[in-house]
């Protein structure tokens, strides 16, 4: 059995003005670009998440076209076990890979049926939060492609799935009560054996 390999980014806090100038790029012939994507610059709410995570990984895909790597497919595990880290990061108040109770990346996809026994696969995890502006889609991807850690996560070839989770706060001790917004971005890719 070959061993798992385990890809994790560094977190980034986005507290500074980013911008969202994301170029065109073409994939199998047809042009792709962040107009392309709804909500970019839409505020997180309790209310629109599903929108909000439906913009990011649109994102996400454009950059990866415009690197020539295949889009990213939405997967359910992936994204139950994202929702969960943002809301845990949210309700404990912290901001980081590995939960006050030592819980990783690593543990909560496994904990998902994200991967079946006896199965290889890569794993990898971007996370975010920012306030007012700074918690839109185009200013998380933005910021994330900015950051060489994340940036490898989303143009990472090998990754195949992603999940999403995005709840419509900050942690308290980072966002000092303003309008804001945790998210947990969660790759993946699996070997059938």
């Amino acid at each position: 059995m070959a061993e798992p390999r385990f890809r994790s980014a560094l977190a980034v806090a986005l507290l500074s003005v980013l911008c969202t100038d994301v170029a065109s790029a073409a994939t199998d012939g047809r042009a792709i670009s962040s107009a392309s994507c709804d909500d970019t610059h839409l505020v997180p709410t309790r209310s629109n998440s599903a929108r909000i995570e439906a913009a990011t990984l649109c994102l996400v895909n454009v950059q990866r076209a415009r690197h020539g790597e295949r889009a990213l497919r939405p997967n359910a595990d992936l994204g139950r076990s994202a929702a969960a880290h943002s809301q845990d990061m949210v309700a404990r108040n912290y901001f980081d890979h590995t939960s006050p109770g030592g819980e990783t990346v690593l543990d909560r996809i496994k904990a998902s049926s994200y991967v079946p026994s006896r199965a290889g696969y890569t794993l990898g995890e971007n996370i975010a939060m920012g306030t007012m502006q700074l918690a839109t889609p185009a200013a998380i991807v933005d910021g994330w492609m900015k950051s060489a850690g994340h940036r490898a996560n989303i143009l990472n070839a090998e990754f195949r799935d992603s999940g999403l989770g995005v709840v419509a706060r900050a942690p308290q001790r980072y966002g000092h009560g303003q309008r804001g917004a945790t998210y947990t971005q969660q790759f993946g890719a699996v070997t059938r054996r």
